[in-house]
């Protein structure tokens, strides 16, 4: 069994279980990494924060003042990327094909829901953009075509934080 959880990315000096719109909205921080220029990544074992994620990057970002980003991933097979900054909220997947196979019993569009990969680039630049990066495209481009995960998605949502320019954990 794999991990089921939530990454959330900020950037900011304040531990995360001091930032009011994740300690309202959670039990509790189970791990913590900073990056190497000023960015942390909170872990949480559960998937808690996933209902309510484009208001709660807003709130973050808000309270933060800089662009905020949250991973959910279910199974270590595939994650759902929420990003938030100055110009708005947008949602895509990594390990594409293998969210399909989580979300083919909903009665929803998967290609409305989750943004095509070069779409997802897109956002994802604009992201970093706004958080005073270049990004890396290319990077950008392989993470967000990846179709499965070759050991654990996870290891996409960190190639993702590298790509786009907050950095590799300490």
């Amino acid at each position: 069994m794999g991990f089921w959880g939530t990454f959330v990315t900020c950037r900011t000096d304040s531990a995360l279980t001091d930032l009011r719109a994740i300690a309202m909205r959670s039990e509790g921080l189970d791990y913590q990494w900073r990056t190497k220029n000023g960015w942390q990544v909170g872990q949480y074992d559960r998937l808690e924060l996933g209902d309510d994620a484009p208001a709660m990057l807003a709130d973050l970002a808000a309270e933060t003042g800089h662009p905020t980003l949250c991973a959910f991933v279910l199974d270590s097979d595939a994650i759902q990327i929420d990003g938030f900054s100055e110009n708005g909220h947008w949602r895509a997947c990594l390990a594409r094909e293998s969210m399909r196979d989580y979300c083919e019993d909903d009665d929803e569009d998967f290609d409305f829901v989750f943004l095509p990969p070069e779409t997802a680039v897109k956002q994802a630049a604009r992201w970093s953009d706004n958080a005073g990066y270049g990004p890396n495209l290319v990077g950008l481009r392989a993470v967000f075509s990846t179709e499965e995960a070759v050991s654990a998605a996870e290891d996409l949502f960190f190639e993702l934080l590298e790509h786009l320019g907050p950095g590799q954990l300490r």
